[in-house]
Formats: structure tokens, sequence, C-alpha cells
């Protein structure tokens, strides 16, 4: 048995299931890695990675953050390596759905983190830009309670260090017309925050405005890189040898 199957083999172990699917993620990730392609994830999964949650059917949706996805590579890693069911762009892999996306998930792709797994780094689209589209989501065209929530607790793990936030970028990107949320952006932190510190989990020096200068061009801001990454675990293997 090789070493892929051994850790195909620890991933039916893993009872929860979105446990299991971010692990397979960071499986899926290394083996592409080794072709020469990075992959970004996002979805249900990334908004699990940063919120601490689980979900009753997880699934696993990439695409192609640098390199290409070409229909054979998909096809000897998903069908070959992993000995998943399906084809090209769909799969199912440890009873967890696998979808391959033809265009990057993001377009901040400054503002990426890195999150660690056991099998390999699962590359996840921005925070900033999961809140942005809740906070939208929470106030137009209706109220909605689910997104509500979900900002919510993305939120609270902001002000709480449960990943570095940047703020300025979130505040910028519910200023831009794509969203128009800034105002409430504003009321839903300011709760967060009387939330986290009722809880005592707050921090006087997290979530003070970071606002960008009204002169800086938000464009310039959305390009720079985190100050670090979201990390869990601990990488067991070098990305070739899973290869093996």
């Amino acid at each position: 048995m090789g070493r892929i199957d051994d850790a195909l083999l620890s991933l039916e172990q893993l009872e929860d299931r979105t446990e299991r699917a971010l692990q397979l993620a960071g499986l899926i990730s290394t083996l592409f890695k080794i072709k020469g392609v990075v992959l970004i994830a996002s979805g249900q999964l990334a908004f699990d990675s940063y919120a601490n949650t689980t979900s009753p059917n997880p699934e696993i949706e990439v695409a192609a953050f640098a390199g290409k996805l070409s229909p054979r590579a998909l096809q000897e890693i998903m069908g070959e390596q992993l000995h998943a069911e399906g084809s090209i762009y769909r799969w199912m892999v440890s009873g967890i759905p696998v979808q391959f996306h033809r265009e990057t998930a993001t377009a901040y792709r400054g503002v990426c983190r890195d999150f660690m797994t056991d099998h390999g780094v699962v590359k996840l689209i921005p925070v900033e830009e999961i809140i942005a589209e809740r906070v939208l989501a929470a106030v137009y065209p209706v109220p909605n309670a689910t997104a509500h929530e979900e900002a919510r607790l993305l939120l609270i793990n902001g002000l709480t260090d449960a990943f570095q936030m940047d703020w300025s970028v979130l505040q910028t990107l519910c200023h831009l017309p794509e969203y128009r949320v800034g105002e409430e952006l504003a009321q839903l932190r300011a709760q967060a925050k009387q939330e986290a510190d009722a809880l005592g989990l707050g921090a006087d020096h997290i979530g003070q405005s970071q606002s960008p200068s009204p002169e800086e061009p938000p464009s310039e801001k959305l390009e720079q890189p985190p100050s670090d990454t979201t990390t869990s675990g601990t990488a067991i293997d070098e990305v070739t040898n899973l290869g093996n």
C-alpha cells in the first residue's frame, strides 16, 4: 500500500466529515502541487475553516490559483491516484464531493491564506471577501438571518484573533460599489465586539479602526499580502513524498 492509499485510509477513519473534507483538500492540493498547479478552496469549506464550524454535508470546491488544470491531470490525480468516482470536474472521494471550477474563486489574490493540514497546505479565499458577501446577503434585498449569523461569527473570530483579519481590506471591500455595505459592516462589527467583550474574549487593541486613508486607492491596498497565515495541525509529508 502506497503513501496515498495510507492517507486515504486515515481520512476514511475521520468521523467528523468537515475535518475529513479539509484533510482531503490538503491531500488533493499536495498532489496537484506536484504537477505545478496551486489550488484555492472556496465555498462552505472555506467558511467552515475560518469559522471553526462543521457542515452536515461538506464538499470541496477548488479552482486553479496558479498553473492550469488539464483534463488529463484531473483524470490522473483524481481517478488513478485517489481512486475517486466521477470524471474531469466532479468527483467523490472518501464520501466527500469534490468539484473543480475553471476560474480562480477570488479577485483578491494578495489576501488569500494558507491553512495547514496533516496532508498538505490548503489555500483559502480571503475571509474578508466571505464576510463582505455575508454582510450584503444579510441585509439585501431582505434581511437574511443565516447570512447575518455567519457574518457575526466570522467577525467575532477575527476580533478574538482566531485568524489575522485585515480590517482595512474588509472595510475597503464593503465600501466598493459591488457591495455598498460599509455602514452595515460597522454595525455588525460593533455588535460582534460587544459580544466578544461580554464573553471575556475581546482585546482592546483588536477591532480598532484601521481604515485606509481616503487618498489610498482600494486596488493598491487589496494587493498587499496578509501579515501571516491561518494554520492548523502539522504537515507530515514533504510534497514530493506523496508522489511515490
